[in-house]
C-alpha cells in the first residue's frame, strides 16, 4: 500500500461529466445565436451574392469561449444541420445545395477562423493589452483565412482569377475586424462573469 491518492470510481451509467454537458449546452446556445445572427437580423448586401451578417461574430465567439475542439464541434453540428435541410444559413438557406453555392467557401473558412479564435483560449492569454493584441491578431488571421477560402470558391464557381476576387472582398474587412473587436469585448465580459467557463 503506497498511500497515494486514487481517483474516485466513476458513477456507473454516467457517460458525460458536468463540463462536457455544459459545453454541449453552450454549443446549442451558439447554434441558436448563429441562426438569429443570419436570419432574424437582416443581412446587408454590400457585394452581390455575399451578404454581410453577424454570423462571423458568433463564429469568433464560439472559438474564443468554447476553445478549438468544442468550437469545431459547433461548426460540425452547424454543417450537419444545414446539410439535412435546416435553414441555418443566412437567408434561411439549408440543404446540400448550400455547399455548392457561391458563399460555401466562406462557410468552410470558418474552420480556421474558429481554430484561430480558439487558440487564444488555449494559450490562456487573458489580461491587459497583450490579451487584446493576441486575440485581435489571431482573429484577423482567421478572417483572412476565411477570405482566402471564400475567394477561392467564388473564383472557382465563377471562373474568375483568384486575386481580383480576393481583393474585391476588402469592403468587408473593416466590418469583420469590427466584429473581432466586439467579440473580444464580449469574451472578456463573459470570462469575468463565468471565470470557470
Amino acid at each position: 500500500m503506497t498511500g497515494a491518492a486514487t481517483a474516485p470510481p466513476a458513477r456507473p451509467g454516467r457517460l458525460l461529466g458536468r463540463s462536457a454537458v455544459r459545453r454541449i449546452v453552450l454549443v446549442g446556445l451558439f447554434l441558436a445565436l448563429f441562426f438569429l445572427a443570419g436570419n432574424v437580423l437582416p443581412p446587408i448586401p454590400l457585394v452581390p451574392g455575399v451578404p454581410l451578417t453577424l454570423q462571423v461574430l458568433v463564429v469568433i465567439l464560439a472559438g474564443a469561449l468554447l476553445g478549438v475542439p468544442w468550437g469545431l464541434a459547433f461548426l460540425g453540428t452547424l454543417f450537419a444541420m444545414t446539410a439535412v435541410g435546416l435553414p441555418m444559413m443566412s437567408g434561411l438557406k439549408g440543404g446540400l445545395a448550400f455547399f455548392a453555392g457561391p458563399t460555401a467557401g466562406f462557410a468552410w473558412g470558418w474552420v480556421p477562423l474558429v481554430a484561430a479564435a480558439g487558440l487564444w483560449k488555449a494559450l490562456r492569454i487573458r489580461r491587459g493589452a497583450a490579451s487584446a493584441a493576441a486575440f485581435l491578431g489571431l482573429a484577423a488571421a482567421g478572417v483572412l483565412a476565411d477570405y482566402a477560402c471564400g475567394a477561392g470558391w467564388l473564383a472557382a464557381v465563377g471562373g474568375k482569377p483568384f486575386v481580383p476576387v480576393l481583393l474585391g472582398l476588402w469592403v468587408f474587412l473593416a466590418f469583420d475586424l469590427g466584429k473581432a473587436v466586439l467579440a473580444f469585448a464580449v469574451a472578456r465580459l463573459v470570462k469575468k462573469a463565468v471565470p470557470d467557463l
